[in-house]
């Protein structure tokens, strides 16, 4: 537990460091930013189909994070603190989980801190960026402990359901935890399942026509945006999947052996929904990590699952079961360790890593103070943090024009006319990438 703890520690020095910056860590924060912006002044959330500006996310998550943003300042910053949050709270999640699965909290505790180290670390384009996707796995992962609660006391499981049903609002990409809950239900008692299960349905769409209510039916023509899908992109981000080859080897070893137990049973159920829905997203153009991080969680509740009840593999019973849990533990730390980026290394011992940053923050700001200066609409492409900093409107998302190529609904030609007709100027910064963070020079 000690070694996955410090680990954790360890990672978090980069992201938390890396925050206080006034940088584009991911390109989609400056998107989240502008549409907090835009829910907290009261404008349309959801813009017309004649505009080059596409919001396809549900409408929690700009709504709270846009009024937090009034009482705390600036959205960018909002937004990032809530993602550290988030991370923290999932790996309490994932502890509790495991306790009521497995009947270990010290176990539990293992499976959280390897979430929060390898979060930190390999998902760090997200972790303590402006995303609510972490934010929206934590509420879904306090609806699942309440669920596996509920569940394991003979309760109804109407209220986590419903819980569910309010983070699909805040994110909607998070399906394995409510698809895993809904097939557990039926596949033990489909009768009893009925009520709860057609319930919380019930609930999704008149949550889904109350939007349309609010929004008008253009809620529903941003949602459904066309996009580009291709089996290419899914065998792209593939790759991604090495990170969890371990953990998911040493869950599944366990959980063939113990396969008859709650806790093999429901991990199984769970982690091979979270596998489906990581595979399916993965087809879309324009989804990356954060298809994963179900999976993710997944595999650390099972991690936990694992050294719980790891008397049930025949290593165990050859070598004991101390033994066993350790290798378990220094398996999964050398697999974090082993790898050729180390920014918190570089945060802690580099003057010289540290420096870019704050050159770069300054070029930014110095990039903003430029842009303000340009009369009319501005596209900053590459990073719209700069015309948001700079005081412009949000007139061209990268995703939409995006699509609109890889759809074949528009050519380069046809968006040049676009900017040029609607009066937009075009600054293209030049981008620098560094241990996987994006940097941004003066344009």
């Amino acid at each position: 537990m000690g070694i996955l703890a410090m680990l954790a520690s360890y990672f978090f020095v980069w992201p938390v460091w890396r925050a206080q910056f006034p940088i584009e860590i991911w390109f989609t924060e400056s998107w989240n930013a502008f549409h907090q912006d835009i829910a907290a002044a009261g404008l349309p959330l959801y813009p017309g189909s004649d505009q080059l500006v596409v919001n396809n996310y549900p409408p929690l998550s700009f709504l709270v994070i846009g009024e937090l943003g009034k009482l705390f300042g600036d959205n960018l910053y909002v937004g990032r603190v809530l993602s550290f949050v988030g991370l923290l709270a999932l790996a309490v999640e994932i502890t509790l989980a495991v306790r009521i699965l497995a009947g270990s909290f010290s176990a539990g505790v293992v499976g959280g801190m390897w979430f929060v180290a390898l979060m930190a670390h390999n998902a760090a384009l997200y972790v303590g960026a402006n995303d609510p996707q972490i934010a929206g796995q934590a509420i879904m992962g306090a609806a699942l402990v309440w669920f596996l609660a509920r569940e394991k006391a003979g309760r109804s499981a109407l209220p986590p359901l419903l819980l569910m049903v309010l983070a699909g609002f805040w994110k909607h990409n998070i399906i394995a935890i409510p698809a895993a809950a809904v097939l557990w239900l039926c596949l033990r008692d489909w009768r009893s399942a009925a009520r709860p299960v057609l319930i919380s349905g019930g609930a999704a769409a008149a949550g889904l026509a109350l939007c349309g209510a609010v929004f008008g039916p253009q809620f529903f023509a941003n949602l459904l945006t066309a996009r580009a899908y291709s089996v290419g992109h899914l065998v792209s981000q593939l790759g991604h999947l090495q990170w969890l080859a371990l953990a998911a080897i040493l869950w599944g070893s366990w959980a063939w052996f113990d396969r008859a137990s709650y806790a093999a049973r429901f991990t199984a159920l769970h982690s091979a929904v979270a596998l489906a829905s990581c595979l399916t997203q993965w087809l879309g153009d324009g989804v990356f990590g954060n298809a994963e991080f179900d999976l993710t969680i997944a595999l650390a509740i099972g991690l936990g699952a694992t050294l719980a009840r790891i008397a049930a593999s025949p290593i165990a019973a050859a070598i004991g079961l101390n033994r066993s849990r350790v290798m378990v533990v220094v398996a999964l730390a050398l697999r974090l360790v082993l790898s050729g980026r180390q920014e918190s290394a570089q945060v802690l011992l580099d003057p010289q890593f540290r420096a870019r940053y704050a050159t770069a923050a300054a070029a930014m700001t110095a990039a903003a103070v430029s842009v303000s200066k340009i009369p009319g609409a501005v596209y900053c492409m590459k990073n719209n943090l700069i015309c948001r900093a700079a005081g412009k409107s949000f007139v061209v998302d990268d995703f939409k024009t995006d699509q609109l190529l890889a759809t074949g609904k528009a050519t380069e030609a046809d968006l040049s006319a676009m900017f040029q007709n609607r009066g937009i100027t075009v600054v293209e910064g030049t981008s620098l990438t560094y241990a996987a963070a994006p940097l941004w020079q003066t344009p």
